[in-house]
């Protein structure tokens, strides 16, 4: 592998770090805001909102929970997602490709993307029901509004995928014919 491939996918591998930590606390910040929120510990002037629903909150404690754990669901399951994708440098053997724990891998990131982009879907769909209820909801959708994205990217990936699980088929094959 030259200098420059080497160097590329140890960055890559950094930048997948920073994004998972990120996503980590933005996570924990949610989980934090919601059970300031619930429990009433600080008031919400004096609190870092990463999501500001007090409104809401003061209209019906059911769907601001619903808001918030749709936010932190979204969130986890990004964050988990690129530990995945961190698992994955930490794996890679660019002379040997395609092993099983890579092609397990990428197969277990397409679902957990497509899951992203399906709770996203979920979430926008509930958002935008209790906006026509007129809710004021319009900072949730931050949270989410990249579902699309997510849809086709697990599709992309899914193929992806499969590409690898016939690789390591024909890696396999030709092992036992040589």
């Amino acid at each position: 592998m030259s200098p420059k491939t080497d160097l590329v996918i140890k960055f890559l591998h950094v930048i997948s770090w920073i994004i998972f930590i990120a996503l980590c606390y933005q996570t924990g910040a949610l989980m934090f805001n919601y059970a300031f929120m619930q429990f009433r510990v600080f008031p919400p002037e004096n609190q870092y909102l990463i999501l500001d629903l007090t409104e809401l909150f003061t209209q019906s404690e059911l769907y601001f929970g619903l808001l918030f754990g749709l936010a932190i669901g979204v969130n986890g399951l990004k964050a988990y997602t690129f530990y995945l994708i961190t698992l994955i440098f930490q794996y890679l053997n660019i002379h040997k490709p395609f092993s099983h724990e890579m092609s397990r891998l990428i197969s277990k990131i397409s679902y957990y993307i497509f899951a992203v982009g399906i709770l996203g879907v979920v979430a926008q769909g509930v958002t935008d029901e209790l906006a026509k209820q007129g809710f004021r909801v319009a900072k949730a959708y931050v949270h989410w509004d990249d579902y699309s994205a997510f849809l086709m990217m697990a599709a992309v990936v899914f193929v992806i995928a499969q590409i690898f699980k016939k690789g390591l088929e024909l890696q396999d094959e030709s092992e036992l014919t040589v």
